[in-house]
């Protein structure tokens, strides 16, 4: 190997010889402040406001309205602070807000007013708890980096960016991505290593509906009961939008169900692979389906005698897919011994599990195995995905991409 690049990209959550940290405290004064409302105000591009808890972690009782770049902290590092309130985001262009460690009981993080040209807005949700709220940014000014969040009873809703390793549960679409039919660019949407349980009947818990980005849907463990996983336009770039190494329970629902459902575009193509699927319900059930598509390929998949319809529709390519037998997966979405998929996916070396063993089927298995991104609220500063070639062959160069925040 000749040479070896890596490139660490670090958000912008470092000192800057303009930017002021502004502190938060309870009855503070000058030159603390004595509320998260009247700290954004006296702030100005680029600050930091460091937000003391109250007493007793008694929430900040605020609703927040951000017009500027902004970042919002813990003032103890590996804790979070703690607020009520909606946090309202106005939209500009080149405006960037991260809020890093928030835990909010009662509160979501919402668009408010303005507008911005496509993705000139970057914002960044890390590490935080959201106890009763949605993250809701779906304007095609933002761009939406959402990391290592747990939502108790809400979803994360977007147009562009990456959904890493956050914990969902909600009535409607856990995570909802859905720019339409915008020119589509040759980037990528990570939707990897999430946890999320829908819970409503006939929602989705993967929802795109998009072609402004590549889509990378892989290693989540999802729970639903209507659709796991539904993708539908994809990128039209002929740059395959990829379904892997995802573990996909149906429960209990008499309505219709499908564990995978794509319906794509012309030039769009799509790989379903290494996935796994437990039908639990009742009604009709399909385990995946493709509606109508330019270019799906399924193989390595495992999917559950017990649906319905375990594989239907017409792909440009199936092979070495499992559908003639039953199986259980363990609560945590791991699999139990015995279970026919590990060892099972695609054999290929690229994809084997991190034990260097053939890679399991599902969201333990592979390179970007879900234990890559639980336990949540390990410290305050981290690397929370790699981006790296499967394939090394002596002679290349090895480009290797890490994506991290540092307070």
């Amino acid at each position: 190997m000749k040479q070896v690049l890596l490139a660490l990209f670090i958000f912008a959550l470092s000192f800057s010889s303009k930017a002021t940290d502004l502190i938060v405290e309870e009855f503070g004064t000058l030159p603390t402040y004595g509320s998260i409302a009247s700290a954004v105000a006296a702030s100005v591009n680029g600050d930091r406001i460091i937000i003391k808890n109250r007493a007793g972690d008694i929430p900040w009782i605020e609703n927040i309205t951000i017009n500027k770049s902004l970042t919002f902290l813990s003032y103890t590092n590996n804790t979070q602070f703690v607020v009520q309130g909606s946090y309202i985001l106005d939209v500009a262009n080149g405006r960037e807000v991260n809020i890093i460690g928030m835990k909010n009981t009662s509160g979501g993080i919402n668009t408010g007013t303005g507008s911005a040209t496509s993705r000139s807005m970057k914002v960044s949700v890390m590490d935080s708890w959201l106890v009763s709220g949605n993250i809701d940014l779906d304007v095609t000014g933002i761009e939406l980096q959402c990391v290592g969040n747990l939502l108790q009873s809400g979803s994360v809703i977007m147009f562009f960016g990456n959904c890493i390793g956050n914990e969902i549960t909600s009535g409607t679409d856990p995570v909802k991505i859905w720019p339409g039919a915008i020119a589509s660019s040759n980037d990528t949407c990570h939707v990897v290593g999430n946890k999320l349980n829908s819970t409503g009947n006939g929602s989705n818990a993967i929802f795109v509906s998009g072609s402004g980005q590549v889509y990378h849907i892989r290693n989540n463990y999802v729970q639903h009961k209507g659709y796991g996983i539904f993708l539908t336009l994809g990128s039209t770039l002929s740059i395959p939008n990829y379904i892997w190494n995802n573990t996909v329970i149906t429960n209990s629902n008499t309505s219709t169900t499908y564990g995978i459902f794509v319906t794509t575009q012309a030039n769009s193509v799509c790989e379903i692979m290494n996935n796994i699927l437990d039908e639990n319900a009742s009604g009709t059930t399909y385990g995946i389906h493709m509606a109508s598509a330019a270019q799906v390929n399924a193989y390595y998949n495992f999917v559950d005698s017990a649906f319905d319809f375990e594989m239907s529709g017409s792909f440009t390519f199936s092979g070495n897919n499992v559908i003639n037998t039953t199986f259980t997966v363990n609560t945590n979405g791991t699999l139990p011994v015995g279970n026919p998929g590990i060892n099972a996916g695609n054999p290929a070396q690229p994809y084997y599990d991190l034990d260097l063993t053939m890679g399991d089927v599902g969201a333990y298995g592979g390179s970007y195995t879900l234990t890559n991104f639980f336990p949540q609220f390990t410290g305050s500063s981290k690397v929370y995905f790699v981006k790296f070639p499967f394939n090394v062959r002596q002679g290349s160069t090895l480009s290797v991409k890490a994506f991290g925040y540092d307070r």
